[in-house]
């Protein structure tokens, strides 16, 4: 069964970096399948001991994923990653414009790829790779990577209009309207929306639909006892069924098929957060990792 480690990232990060996560992996002679769902932000992946199989949608063989990898946001499920063996993964999930802020990467030629993180981001990304591998602890790599990029933070362009609108759309569980966003941004509709896909990759409320599924399905994972009901309720949805074709479109499963494959992958990091209790009025912008 994986083993997940998760964190937050220092403060002075927080406006470039989602989370941490250590995946570890020691299954013999079985396999775990991780579907991937659409994702509204891009990450860094670094793999170490074995390399993770990956099988893209479409295709009949299964590939290995290099030892450092970018993934862009996800508009779809294009693939399913293949867990067994001896797996030591690491991953930095950035905020919507985490990478272009920090890399000068426009986000909207990450969407729908993942490339071999050398080839678009450069030497730094090796020289990383090279000393999470010799970092003996899940707390110390995270401390090696934000060594790594807080002088690119210190160094980089100010939030912006767009910014702002995609953290806001993120704290608010996906639920926006994009003229609202556009005039809090000081720019017309269309301008907005150019600037928001290439800094966050994709549409603004392409990215606000895949935002409200990713929290839905967390707040489900969190609160088990509300039904689908009550969370298509609480997300705006039209009704259930807007909220299953969403979850179709973004995964190709049903809601319950989602929730049970992110409980296969997740299961001690859900088992941590899971109440029975009352769920909150607000929703936390902390996401699960899936």
């Amino acid at each position: 069964m994986p083993i997940s480690q998760f964190s937050k990232p220092a403060r002075c990060l927080e406006s470039f970096v989602r989370f941490y996560i250590q995946r570890e992996v020691r299954i013999l002679g079985a396999t775990v399948i991780h579907p991937v769902p659409a994702r509204p932000a891009p990450m860094i992946v670094f793999d170490f001991d074995d390399a993770t199989e990956v099988l893209y949608y479409g295709q009949s063989s299964v590939s290995k994923s290099p030892s450092a990898v970018v993934v862009g946001p996800q508009t779809y499920r294009r693939l399913e990653m293949q867990l067994r063996g001896a797996l030591d993964t690491f991953v930095i999930g950035f905020q919507p414009d985490g990478i272009f802020r920090l890399f000068s990467v426009p986000t909207n030629e990450l969407t729908d790829f993942d490339f071999e993180a050398h080839s678009v981001l450069g030497s730094v990304i090796t020289k990383l790779r090279e000393r999470l591998g010799n970092a003996t602890s899940f707390p110390e790599r995270v401390q090696v990577v934000e060594d790594a990029l807080l002088p690119r933070a210190l160094r980089s362009t100010e939030l912006d209009g767009v910014s702002a609108a995609a953290h806001g759309i993120i704290v608010a569980g996906g639920r926006a309207r994009i003229p609202d966003l556009a005039a809090r941004a000081g720019l017309g509709v269309r301008q907005f929306e150019r600037k928001f896909r290439n800094q966050v990759g994709m549409r603004p409320k392409l990215f606000a639909r895949i935002t409200r599924f990713e929290a839905a399905l967390e707040f489900k994972a969190r609160f088990g006892a509300k039904s689908w009901t009550d969370v298509a309720h609480t997300f705006g949805y039209y009704d259930q069924m807007h909220m299953v074709h969403d979850f179709a479109e973004f995964t190709g499963a049903t809601p319950s098929e989602t929730l049970q494959q992110l409980e296969t992958v997740y299961v001690e990091q859900i088992k941590s957060l899971r109440t029975d209790g009352p769920a909150p009025p607000t929703v936390n912008p902390l996401r699960l990792v899936f």
